[in-house]
């Protein structure tokens, strides 16, 4: 229990010294418009601008290799036991 708090603090350390950098320079001026504001078509106001990358097949695969990593770290801890038994 032990490694794997160790594990899941390292990983969540990780992600937010990965991520410190691009959240220090987040400050975006106010964008100032000069005439008309031009709208794409189907475009909702207040809505996510569409880059048109399908991103719900990476998630797939991160959720994917995360649940594979871990039933590989339950394996090789049950398979650790067993062998340290015997």
């Amino acid at each position: 229990m032990k490694r794997l708090t160790i594990v899941v603090v390292g990983a969540i350390s990780f992600a937010l010294l990965s991520a410190s950098s691009a959240l220090a320079q987040s400050n975006i001026p106010e964008p100032q418009v000069g005439g008309e504001v031009v709208v794409p078509p189907g475009a909702q106001p207040g809505s996510t601008a569409f880059t048109g990358i399908d991103i719900t097949v990476w998630m797939l695969a991160a959720a994917a290799l995360l649940v594979l990593g871990l039933g590989l770290l339950f394996a090789a801890r049950r398979r650790a036991r067993s062998a340290a038994h015997t």
